[in-house]
């Protein structure tokens, strides 16, 4: 049988089995290196993307109060870097996907300016060392006694002689006709 050939132009002629699996050997390498290639290939060119991806997964990672819904979010401190950093925005498919330049030391920077108006903005505390004022015994704060049921009316919470027209109320879910 002839078969294309592997080291030159033309066809090269296979004799036996052993040829035959020598040939499809030599495609099978032929077109690993190709694949192998063209990945190389497109590593190198997405080489800037993965490496802006990661390092936003870092920062995230290392400053949990710039992830919102966990307990320390600070929406100030997001707020201001997201501002700071606009002009290095990485963005694919007008998707924010990280920033062309490490963030950490502007966190740091914001970071530091934030704490120091905040600082700023509390209430000044007496110096280590100093007396400090008098402060009046804690005490509870006086409670007021709950009132008494009126006397003749039964206590029963959501009674009451007239049907609730809740209609609007259920309009806005899609239930209009709905009576309670």
């Amino acid at each position: 049988m002839e078969v294309p050939s592997l080291t030159s132009d033309g066809k090269e002629r296979l004799k036996d089995s052993a040829d035959a699996a020598d040939w499809i050997d030599g495609v099978k390498a032929m077109l690993l290196a190709e694949v192998e290639s063209r990945a190389q290939k497109r590593m190198e060119e997405d080489g800037g993307l993965r490496k802006t991806l990661h390092s936003s997964i870092e920062l995230f990672q290392n400053n949990s109060d710039l992830v919102p819904g966990t307990k320390e979010f600070d929406k100030e401190l997001a707020d201001r870097l997201t501002e700071l950093a606009k002009p290095y925005e990485n963005r694919v498919d007008g998707k924010l996907i990280g920033y062309n330049i490490p963030l950490q030391p502007l966190v740091e920077l914001v970071r530091g300016q934030l704490k120091e108006a905040r600082a700023a903005k509390a209430p000044a505390q007496p110096a280590a060392g100093a007396p400090a004022a008098p402060q009046p015994p804690a005490q509870p704060p006086a409670r007021k006694p709950a009132p008494a049921p009126q006397a003749g009316i039964p206590a029963s919470a959501g009674t009451s002689a007239e049907v609730s027209d809740f209609s609007t109320l259920f309009g806005t879910i899609g239930l209009p006709e709905l009576r309670i």
